[in-house]
């Protein structure tokens, strides 16, 4: 038995019950204390007055067709928790119709510059490209404010708000990010066409511009907005204004017609992009809750930790969040109140005291879910191998019988040093973050910890030594010894799968918390096996062992923490 491992399983009962598995949280009080401050200020800012008819359906016998205002007011006895349910629920719908107008009229102008590139009017096109570029690039700060705003509201951690909360509002955060990541994308292409019109390179320039402007409206721009609009069902009493169709009205209306359309749309949506900013941010009280200054009356709650402090715990976290094995991770998924949160996500930005308190807990469960899964994967392939063993293909008598369980249990001990890292890698992450209280308890850290635990107890329990397994298998030895590996068999494959459903809450709620897993590096069990490649089958767990170490460990910078 590995010393090392030796160590931390005479250790784990003691561990898993001392002050290694404690929880490094903001009290709820002081947490709520803060949100209490930060709505109070929205709540009496000018910009709610331009929505006071706004109504908000909670679906609710108590609290139905109630007005924006007199929900999120002061003298509101509405929990604060649901006070900002109603202001995502409102933001998520108007926000949703900025995405509207946005593409509606962006759309119009790209197609009038590609009548006048199908007409072969040379000067037109090109004032009407520019004016079309220039639309979507001023379109930037606008949309980054947007997006603070819905990814400030997603860091909020409702449950810790109220702790009976099950269902959660979920923000438009990644839908409005498509737009950021577009207008900046322009931004930084910086397309020059001031040149000759009747040059031909000119005219593809600007073709290039026009068709890929129309495929991004015609398709994430059109896509995110459907699928925004099939969520906002609880916003009503409210008409839509700035709608393309009264924009092409007034322009057919003009007396003196010295401006084209084009031109005329966009200048308009500047004044539009303004107002936007102007209404649903600055005059909502959210520039003075984001933008924070050493003088700032808004100070987010401070996690408190003995052996150091909250900033140091941050460098750490980004420290290891630069690190190039997180790139490979981003297509991950999990889910935390609700939202459905990708890895890429949570690196968009470094973590900071505004983000600090969720995004600990969302690296925790990445790391949490991806181990999880591969402890299922692992204990699957080698019942798979096991299985194997006992069909029918092989007499439990014979030495290729012997051979094969000896390949087995030879593989197994050769990789179980990745649980050992699992182990002291969770057990590293939750001093330095602190897990989540709020996950189901058949599901969080310790119940993970305890899982793997049991199972390099098992391993390292003498039943599956080599060594007596090698005296079993003397040749010059009767028969009957060589039951006792058929035994070594059963027993262990009887404990995997006893292990897996006695753990089966730990399963569905993995399963519910990690819903695409998409991960870089998996073990998955081979589709046909025969006793020809059974040894490579064997030895695939051995690979994966060793990439698992580089994949999930060194690479995401893992390591730094052991």
């Amino acid at each position: 038995m590995l010393p090392k491992l030796f160590y931390f399983i005479c250790y784990t009962l003691w561990i898993l019950t001392s002050k290694c598995f404690v929880s490094c949280k903001i009290r709820p009080k002081t947490y709520e204390k803060y949100y209490i401050e930060v709505m109070d200020h929205i709540s009496e800012q000018v910009g709610w007055d331009f929505m006071q008819y706004l109504e908000v359906d909670y679906g609710s016998s108590t609290e139905i067709s109630s007005n924006i205002k007199n929900i999120i007011c002061k003298e509101s006895n509405v929990a604060v928790s649901k006070k900002f349910d109603a202001i995502i629920h409102f933001l998520n719908y108007m926000y949703a119709e900025v995405i509207k107008t946005f593409n509606d009229h962006i759309s119009t102008i790209a197609n009038r510059c590609q009548e006048y590139y199908d007409l072969n009017q040379g000067d037109n096109l090109l004032s009407c490209t520019v004016l079309l570029q220039s639309a979507v690039e001023n379109s930037k700060t606008m949309f980054e404010q947007l997006y603070n705003v819905m990814n400030y509201l997603s860091n909020i951690d409702f449950k810790l708000l109220a702790k009976w909360k099950k269902t959660f509002s979920v923000p438009i955060v990644d839908e409005i990010y498509t737009f950021v990541e577009y207008a900046t994308l322009k931004s930084q292409q910086n397309t020059q066409i001031f040149v000759n019109p009747n040059d031909p390179n000119t005219k593809n320039v600007a073709c290039e511009v026009i068709l890929d402007v129309k495929t991004f409206i015609e398709g994430k721009g059109f896509k995110t907005y459907q699928k925004i609009k099939k969520k906002n069902s609880l916003v009503y009493n409210y008409n839509p204004i700035c709608l393309l169709e009264d924009n092409l009205k007034n322009y057919k209306a003009l007396q003196n017609k010295n401006i084209e359309l084009s031109q005329y749309l966009c200048e308009w949506l500047k004044i539009y992009y303004n107002e936007i900013s102007k209404y649903l941010y600055k005059n909502l009280g959210f520039e003075e809750v984001l933008e924070l200054k050493e003088e700032s009356y808004f100070t987010p709650p401070v996690h408190m930790y003995k052996n150091n402090t909250q900033k140091q715990r941050i460098r750490l976290i980004n420290e290891i969040t630069k690190e190039s094995g997180w790139k490979s991770l981003k297509p991950i998924n999990i889910v935390f109140n609700d939202q459905v949160i990708s890895v890429e996500r949570i690196l968009r930005h470094p973590t900071d005291k505004l983000n600090f308190h969720c995004k600990k807990q969302h690296i925790l469960r990445v790391i949490k879910c991806i181990y999880t899964e591969i402890l299922f994967k692992y204990c699957d392939y080698v019942i798979f191998l096991l299985d194997f063993c006992e069909t029918e293909l092989l007499n439990p008598y014979d030495a290729l019988y012997i051979n094969f369980v000896r390949q087995v249990f030879d593989a197994v001990h050769k990789t179980i040093n990745i649980f050992d890292i699992m182990y002291k890698t969770l057990v590293s992450l939750n001093i330095l973050l602190g897990e989540y209280l709020h996950d189901n308890c058949y599901s969080n850290i310790k119940c993970l910890c305890n899982s793997i635990t049991k199972l390099l107890e098992e391993i390292n329990s003498g039943n599956y030594s080599l060594d007596d397994l090698d005296s079993k298998c003397d040749q010059t030895k009767q028969k009957i010894p060589k039951l006792y590996t058929r035994t070594y068999v059963k027993n262990i494959s009887k404990f995997l799968k006893y292990n897996k459903t006695t753990n089966r809450s730990l399963f569905n709620t993995h399963e519910k918390q990690f819903p695409v897993q998409n991960l870089v590096l998996n073990i998955d069990i081979p589709e046909t096996i025969s006793t020809n490649n059974f040894s490579s089958a064997c030895n695939e767990l051995i690979v994966f062992s060793k990439k698992f170490i580089n994949v999930y460990y060194e690479e995401v910078g893992l390591n730094k923490l052991n």
